[in-house]
């Protein structure tokens, strides 16, 4: 009987016309992997924004995605090339890939508006609004005032204990939960530093409804 299977397997090379099973203890060992790069959107993508918005100037975003999802039509394939899509916007048209970094710009109303196409030319559209982030903060005489914003997480105030820019400093963590009337105030004197960092996120973004935004970054009041 052993022979009879040997000599089966022998037969099988030489035909060519058998696909024997994998032998390894991976499931997807013996099955060859050409890299191959998804170029159609994934089930659900997730995005991770960095924006530092010097005081009174454009901010400097830029903007980082991943695939989380393929969809069930092309699961147990092999993409390990990862996605590539293209992003285009009212400034730039552009071949983009997950894992990488890609800077973007804000429209003159403080939105964040691209789209991402895939090969068969299906559209994506974002509309990400940056403008209670931009304008979280409010000077008034001798003080600073921070206000809650729609999908605040996390907001960071830092503060020397000596001097300026010299020893330790103070962290003052704010959460949407622990602000009195959704604001905080402080002094603007050399002790605060002169940025805001804060973080959020957005469920079910994009056209489809699909996708997760995280934004984070600096912004800063004087």
């Amino acid at each position: 009987m052993l022979i009879k299977v040997f000599l089966g397997m022998i037969a099988c090379f030489y035909l060519l016309s058998c696909d024997l099973p994998a032998t390894g203890g991976n499931p997807g060992e013996g099955r060859p992997c050409n890299e191959k790069v998804l170029k159609v959107h994934d089930a659900a993508l997730a995005l991770d924004i960095t924006a530092n918005c010097a005081y009174e100037k454009e901010c400097d975003v830029k903007l980082y995605f991943y695939g989380t999802e393929l969809p069930d039509s092309l699961k147990g394939m092999c993409f390990g090339g990862g996605t590539e899509l293209r992003l285009e916007s009212f400034d730039t048209s552009m071949v983009v890939k997950d894992w990488k970094i890609y800077p973007v710009s804000l429209s003159q109303d403080d939105h964040l508006r691209f789209s991402l196409i895939d090969i068969n030319n299906i559209e994506k559209k974002y509309d990400i609004d940056f403008s209670e982030i931009i304008h979280s903060y409010t000077v008034r005489g001798d003080s600073v005032e921070v206000k809650s914003f729609d999908c605040l997480e996390r907001m960071v105030i830092y503060k020397y204990r000596i001097e300026k820019n010299n020893g330790p400093h103070d962290i003052i963590d704010l959460y949407p939960d622990s602000l009195k009337n959704g604001k905080y105030v402080f002094y603007q004197d050399d002790l605060y530093f002169d940025k805001i960092y804060f973080n959020c996120s957005l469920n079910s973004q994009s056209s489809f409804k699909t996708d997760s935004v995280y934004i984070h970054g600096n912004v800063y009041w004087r």
